[in-house]
């Protein structure tokens, strides 16, 4: 990339000139003039300053000492709040710290205690099959209910149901199985939990004598499939003979995915989706929980059954169901005395619900992540899906879970105190006391001063908002060296001033930029003055911007009349391809602001392209003395740039020879294009002239170029400037001339 395209915006002494129609707050109302046009205007500002530097002195050195003492003050006041805030947010976050993994400890504990007492379960009934040499899918386990209470006891959980996997071929034989055995099998689980059959609905209508589904219709015999799951054992006992008897399981939901997905990892335990818990009689189901909100998140585990005792390569014969009530795992764990902690769980399948922990109690919160994001930085998480099989995380249907910890501001204001607060609160009284007594003094002499110096300040900011620094210098020197003045002489030239008075400087490399709207005379003639202001005013706004951030001096605007130029104030190596790249950013700011100020001004405001002169070559930046005086740049390189401008074309940037050479010195030769017809620019005769356009990818966007267009203007227009002692016409400003 060429060096001017990444050199870095090198600040200048304007920097911190107020350039009028660039910051605002250089811009004063036409009848504000500057007023150093005589010795008593110089002498008063010298007794300004000279007041107010007299009154300084005196309170300088109690303005020192109340000062520092303010400053040891807020030392003082904000180290004793640091460390006492620090130990107090340390001991909040210890705490919690160990809460945290209390909760995270237990949640993982369970997840590996479910998992163990699954697998448990599952080795007695391959055990029970292998030693009695039964044939599956022909296969129960007997006193099965002694077997869960056992289980309920090491896995916290609240349901469990073994679901042997019948093949198509077998479905017949195994319906007929389970007819011959199925009401000896639940007479004997109510029993054993209850001691007797009083809770068991012994009418034989509610068995259904073949594999079934759930419908809207009720049940019904399923569908033909490859395998089925059907339910042959459960604890809690089924209240009746019927109907989770030889259900489907594998027809319910996504069971069908996590059944097969059990199949075929073989040794992964895999955890259903949130479902609604109906397992259990809702009064029976209440024991389980600490509050009454009957929408407690319930998942099911699936867990395989070998066909050979600890062998996943013996196959898959059968699956365990077991419940997995997510607030077992937090309760009865912390103090009465700890509130507020946050256990978020939430799932690969899109999930999340929130408990509080109070105390022993664990309360839900919902289904949404409730915890307050400033604690974010606090979370404790553990990953609760344990598996270790490659294909565990694609294997479809089942969701991998995991649990976040989060404090709450209950929690953390158990261990908040107003200490910090109450010391710092005496601290600033004493700070601000102070404070208001200097403050009050301070007023008064900034009361004066004020006056005193608001001259000089006008005066200062009026004449940096109309010249550059250099320029801004010289006036200022020549003014404190001469008592007289050109402000008010009519243009006359004063006798006493020497030619090395003149507020002038040669700038002997520059670029001149001329940029005019193709199109605005049509487009002005059609609104009130209002909108042309609009427009008018948001293009020259960001071409502002765009200047100042290119480093580009902004000489001036008149009508529709853009003028620029780079070299000015202080000298710039590579002035040629910054003007270009510019004018560049202009042409695209240009299209972007028209097309958004259509829906406000008209369709035809997107109509108008900016077209753009440029050229490189010496200028003469001065101050003619005289009524209303400005800065302005003279000389025959305006000329040329304004006959680029006039000769250019709509939406294209348009360069004399001299600019297109120094592009070219500077390794910007494809950006050129050559103008296949020469121009004839009044006053310059025949000229070979190009049109310029960036290809690297340092530049902007390119507006749209248009295509070579016949429009030119006759007007000797020189933008700002002319030659020395014959300056030619302005720039047309007038809306009733053609373009």
């Amino acid at each position: 990339m060429p060096k001017d395209a990444t050199a870095p915006i090198v600040e200048t002494d304007t920097q911190n000139v107020l350039i009028p129609g660039v910051d605002d707050d250089s811009v004063f109302a036409a009848d504000e003039e500057a007023t150093f046009n005589s010795q008593s205007s110089r002498k008063k500002r010298t007794t300004v300053y000279e007041s107010s530097a007299a009154e300084k002195s005196r309170i300088r050195m109690f303005r020192f000492f109340v000062v520092g003492m303010l400053l040891m003050t807020t030392v003082v006041t904000v180290t004793a709040y640091y460390f006492l805030d620090r130990e107090e947010n340390r001991n909040f976050e210890t705490a919690y710290t160990q809460f945290a993994r209390t909760l995270i400890d237990s949640a993982l504990e369970q997840q590996k205690s479910l998992r163990d007492s699954m697998a448990t379960l599952s080795n007695a009934v391959t055990a029970h099959a292998q030693t009695n040499n039964l044939e599956w899918p022909y296969v129960v386990l007997p006193l099965f209910e002694s077997f869960a209470i056992n289980y309920f006891k090491h896995s916290a959980s609240e349901f469990v149901g073994i679901n042997n996997v019948v093949m198509h071929d077998d479905r017949d034989d195994y319906i007929n199985w389970t007819t011959a055995h199925y009401k000896d099998w639940i007479e004997e689980s109510h029993i054993i939990r209850y001691g007797n059959t009083d809770l068991l609905d012994t009418d034989p209508t509610r068995y259904n004598q073949f594999i079934s589904k759930n419908s809207p219709d009720g049940v019904v015999p399923d569908d033909v499939r490859e395998y089925y799951s059907p339910r042959v054992s459960q604890s809690p006992p089924m209240r009746g003979y019927g109907p989770t008897m030889n259900l489907n399981i594998g027809s319910i939901g996504t069971n069908g995915q996590v059944t097969e997905g059990v199949i075929k990892l073989q040794y992964e335990t895999l955890v259903t989706p949130l479902k609604p818990f109906n397992a259990l009689p809702e009064e029976e189901h209440q024991n389980f929980h600490t509050d009454s909100n009957a929408d407690n998140p319930h998942s099911f585990m699936y867990h395989p059954v070998y066909k050979n005792v600890m062998d996943p390569s013996s196959g898959v014969v059968a699956t365990i169901t077991s419940s997995v009530a997510w607030d077992a795992s937090m309760q009865d764990l912390l103090p009465d005395t700890v509130r507020g902690i946050l256990c978020v769980v939430e799932n690969t399948c899109g999930q999340v619900f929130t408990y509080e922990i109070n105390g022993k109690d664990a309360n839900f919160r919902g289904n949404a992540d409730t915890h307050n994001p400033k604690y974010d930085h606090l979370d404790v998480m553990v990953d609760l899906s344990l598996h270790s099989h490659p294909n565990f995380t694609t294997t479809p249907g089942h969701c991998q879970y995991s649990m976040h910890v989060y404090p709450t501001e209950t929690f953390e204001d158990d261990y908040t105190t107003a200490m910090p607060s109450t010391f710092a609160a005496v601290v600033v009284v004493s700070f601000i006391t102070v404070a208001m007594v200097f403050l009050v003094y301070d007023c008064f002499v900034k009361r004066r001063n004020k006056e005193l110096v608001r001259t000089a300040t006008r005066t200062d900011k009026l004449v940096s908002s109309l010249f550059p620094g250099d320029i801004k210098s010289k006036l200022l020197e020549q003014q404190d060296r001469k008592g007289s003045t050109f402000w008010n002489t009519g243009g006359e030239r004063n006798p006493q001033s020497d030619i090395n008075d003149r507020l002038a400087q040669v700038y002997p490399e520059t670029t001149i930029f001329f940029a005019d709207l193709a199109g605005f005379t049509k487009w002005s003639s059609a609104r009130p003055p209002a909108e042309v202001f609009e427009l008018l005013e948001t293009l020259y706004k960001a071409f502002d911007g765009v200047a100042r951030r290119r480093a580009v001096f902004k000489v001036e605007t008149i009508g529709d009349c853009y003028v620029a130029a780079t070299g000015i104030p202080d000298p710039q190596q590579y002035h040629a391809s910054i003007m270009v790249r510019f004018a560049t950013d202009c042409m695209a700011q240009m299209k972007t602001l028209t097309t958004e100020l259509a829906e406000s001004l008209g369709p035809d405001t997107t109509a108008l392209q900016m077209r753009v002169g440029m050229h490189s070559g010496p200028v003469t930046g001065g101050v003619l003395r005289g009524s209303k005086s400005r800065f302005q740049l003279f000389g025959d390189s305006m000329n040329t740039a304004s006959r680029m401008e006039s000769n250019g074309v709509p939406g294209r940037i348009h360069v004399s020879q001299s600019t297109a050479d120094l592009l070219v010195a500077q390794g910007k030769s494809e950006w050129l294009t050559p103008r296949e017809d020469k121009i004839v620019a009044k006053g310059k005769g025949e000229m070979q002239t190009y049109f310029v356009a960036i290809t690297d990818n340092a530049a902007t966007t390119v507006s749209s170029l248009g295509g070579f267009s016949n429009e030119s203007s006759d007007d000797d227009t020189t933008g700002s400037s002319g030659e020395a002692g014959n300056p030619p016409r302005k720039p047309r400003v007038s809306f009733e001339e053609g373009k």
